[in-house]
Parts: C-alpha cells; structure tokens; sequence
C-alpha cells in the first residue's frame, strides 16, 4: 500500500508551497496527481492507497479513473479558504481518502476534536485487514489526537494499517505508541518525505504502522514534485 498528502491546492496557495510555481495550472497538477495514484493500484500493484489533503476535484478524477475500485471518503467541516487569488477550483472541500478493493466499506470515519480540518478515516477490505487514512496536527494537539488511533487498533481483532501526515517524526511514534505497533522505518539515506523548501533537507513525517501485521519494504516514490510531501510505500503482512 501507500499513503501520500497529495497538497491542497488551497493550502498550497496560502502557504505558497514550491509545488505550485511547477504546477501552476491546477487541472493538469490533478490530472498528473490520480495518474501516480491510479497507475500505484492497476499498474505497479498497489492494493490500497491512503490519501490525505484530497480536494474535491481531486476526489471526483479519482472516482472517474478508477470506476473498478472502491473510493472512500470523509469529507472535513471545514472549508478551506483562499487567502489570495488562486487558480480556479470546481469543489475546494478538503477529505481524507482511502482507494482500495471493490466491496471495501468504512469502518470509522471520525474529525479530530479541536481541529476542524484533521482526522482518520478507516476501511475494511474484503481480506479483512483494516486500513487507514489520517492527518494529524502539528505538536500537543496531535499528541492528543494520538489517543484516537490507539483505540482504533484495538477496536478490531483484525490486522490494522494506519498510514498518513503525522506531522511528527518517527521516535515520537513509537514512545506513542508502544512496542505492539510497528512504526515503519525508511532505509538509511532515504529522500525525506516532507522535502525544506531548498531541497536539501527536510523531514520525515508521512508514516505507516501496523498491529498485528508486519511492514516490509519501506520506500520513498518519486512524485515529480507534485506535492510538499513524497509518497511512501510498504508491504503489509497480517501475522
């Protein structure tokens, strides 16, 4: 699976993110954003995609491009909003996103309390696994909302996936979240996921963990700079 912030358009605006001077025309960022996405799962193999910061243009290419799979969503209550002129917009709402088998269905979908424009979005694929999309807040607040994810391993016996924007590194994970989650960690020297702004540094703050399965072959994907964060794969495997 993978899990990929593709970058609003309207938070990209506001935060002038480099992603948008190499995009500036947005129809074509969309189109070359579900292109990634849609040849991940009918090409490359993929079997779930976990997407965070979908707008509603980007939700709706997903769902003409890929009419054989299930493309879930919980949409936020709030609406993000230009603070300067931008490149025009069909459905500026912001969702969470999970692509994943026919016959997949929502197992919870929940905004995080105190934040309006965070949360997780979880499905069940018809294997049984449990798989989920989130996006945390920055600091105290999305230690808090931790509390949330750590029910939702244990609210099934099934083997559970979460994959999204932690907006934390990974260290701060694991002290989270105890020994019973793997927290997949990237090889030594991988690209960071949230690149700085000059390329040359950056962060790590897109993960995927898993209780009761195990992570294998953890990987940076190339995003032709389409985003502020790369997309990051793993195998899962239910123990």
């Amino acid at each position: 699976m993978l899990t990929w912030n593709v970058l609003h358009r309207v938070h990209a605006e506001n935060y002038g993110e480099p992603a948008i001077h190499r995009w500036r025309d947005e129809p074509e960022r969309v189109r070359r954003v579900v292109d990634l996405v849609s040849k991940a799962l009918c090409i490359d193999g993929f079997g779930v995609a976990l997407l965070q910061e979908v707008s509603g243009d980007v939700l709706q290419s997903l769902r003409d491009h890929l009419p054989a799979w299930a493309v879930l969503d919980h949409p936020y209550p709030r609406m993000p909003r230009l603070k300067r002129p931008g490149p025009p917009m069909r459905d500026l709402r912001e969702h969470l996103v999970v692509v994943a088998p026919g016959g997949s269905t929502v197992f919870r979908a929940q905004t995080f309390a105190g934040d309006p424009g965070k949360g997780v979005l979880a499905v069940t694929v018809p294997s049984g696994l449990v798989v989920a999309s989130t996006h945390v807040s920055w600091g105290p607040k999305g230690e808090a909302q931790f509390a949330t994810l750590r029910e939702l391993f244990h609210a099934s016996r099934a083997p559970v996936c979460i994959g999204g924007d932690f907006n934390a590194e990974r260290e701060v994970l694991v002290r989270a979240f105890g020994a019973e989650v793997v927290v997949g960690a990237l090889p030594s020297g991988s690209p960071r996921t949230r690149p700085s702004e000059d390329a040359t540094g950056g962060l790590d703050i897109d993960h995927l963990l898993a209780c009761r399965a195990e992570l294998s072959d953890l990987r940076v994907l190339d995003h032709s700079e389409l985003s502020d964060h790369r997309p990051i794969a793993a195998t899962v495997l239910p123990r």
